[in-house]
């Protein structure tokens, strides 16, 4: 039987999670939806033959995704459009329950793991991604739960995470553990070249435009100046600076986070689940930094990340500051607050980074000579 402790908060946070969206609370009547139509839009151009990229939104919005996320948004024209989204949205809390579960479990129990998974489902990256029918749930869990596993059925999520919005690719990072290379980074980066593939094949036109010149336009998502804007860029725009200045900024200090990185991939103990999440979450949270423009749903893992912190045990008063702007609707207080956000993911991101790595928390790592040939398992 099911440990109530785990699904009662995690129920009740769903159905507040379903009451905060049906009462409209932080939301404008446009953006019920609106994602999701761009989605089946661009399913029916995939199907039409017409480039992916040429249609424009009534509030002037493109499809941004590669070739292969349009193939994946097919089915979606099976069902009737006045049921779209409430499907989608049902996807979207089953999911990411499940990946709570996942995730919260192999650092907590018992209640914590419950509630734990009540906080994201009710913060704001879930509530927007639910009221617009977002994908970003999807990739995020699918590149964390991915690291989690930590082997080749892991893979195939983080793969796949990569293959339909482009920044979580990063993780192929991990390339640079040694134990981590042949069963996790290596089929990482033959999954997301496959599925891009499959994109490629599909639409070939489109595939040329996307990745000859598309996919390093950010004009065609934002100016980084937008509120609700996350980014580094986003962060110096707010403070006042143009355009151009603060794109530049962000790209010279994305260069510091990816080297870090870096650092954590190499000095993880692969063996380690908790090792394994904490890379994870870290790539998904860089990515929201270094990324032109990165919307409060592709930021879920913040929430995430912030309630494995506090299982961890990690400056928990710190923990706490940095998680409250995501349950609260800050970008709708003003640019100013909107910064607390940026400012939360450097916070977490430094925690993350500092955290101990496996064989600190007092297993000794194996020797070289004596270390697994087979993939970790995944946690239970």
């Amino acid at each position: 039987m099911p440990d109530r402790r785990t699904w009662l908060p995690a129920a009740a946070g769903a159905a507040l999670a379903v009451v905060l969206v049906l009462s409209g609370l932080g939301q404008e009547a446009w953006q019920r939806g609106y994602d999701l139509a761009v989605y089946r839009d661009g399913a029916r151009d995939l199907l039409a033959g017409r480039d992916l990229y040429l249609r424009e939104t009534y509030r002037g919005h493109w499809f941004v995704y590669p070739p292969f996320a349009a193939v994946l948004f097919l089915p979606l024209l099976l069902l009737p459009p006045a049921a779209d989204l409430l499907v989608w949205d049902a996807v979207l809390l089953a999911v990411t329950a499940w990946a709570c579960r996942k995730v919260f479990g192999s650092v907590a129990a018992g209640w914590f793991v419950g509630l734990g998974t009540a906080v994201v489902l009710v913060s704001d990256p879930f509530r927007e991604a639910l009221v617009l029918g977002q994908v970003s749930p999807l990739v995020v869990v699918g590149l964390v739960v991915g690291c989690l596993y930590g082997g080749r059925g892991g893979a195939v999520l983080a793969g796949l995470s990569g293959a339909v919005k482009v920044t979580p690719a990063l993780v192929v990072v991990a390339f640079v553990n040694r134990r981590a290379r042949w069963w996790f980074a290596s089929a990482v980066a033959v999954v997301g070249l496959a599925a891009t593939g499959v994109g490629v094949l599909v639409a070939p036109g489109s595939a040329v435009s996307y990745f000859g010149s598309l996919v390093w336009d950010s004009a065609r998502v934002a100016a980084p100046g937008t509120t609700t804007n996350n980014s580094l860029a986003g962060a110096f725009a707010h403070a006042g600076l143009s355009s151009a200045v603060s794109s530049a900024l962000g790209l010279v200090l994305a260069v510091p986070l990816l080297v870090l990185v870096v650092v954590v991939a190499l000095r993880a103990d692969w063996l380690e689940r908790s090792d394994r999440l904490r890379f994870g979450l870290l790539v998904s949270l860089v990515t929201c930094l270094v990324s032109p423009v990165t919307w409060s749903h592709h930021a879920l893992a913040a929430p995430i990340a912030a309630v494995a912190l506090l299982a961890w045990g990690r400056v928990r008063w710190l923990v706490v500051l940095a998680g409250v702007p995501w349950l609260l609707p800050v970008l709708h207080w003003g640019a100013l607050a909107a910064q607390t956000r940026p400012v939360s993911l450097l916070v977490l991101v430094a925690l993350l980074a500092l955290t101990p790595g496996g064989p600190a928390r007092g297993r000794p790592a194996p020797p070289a000579a004596t270390a697994p040939a087979a993939a970790p398992p995944a946690p239970s």
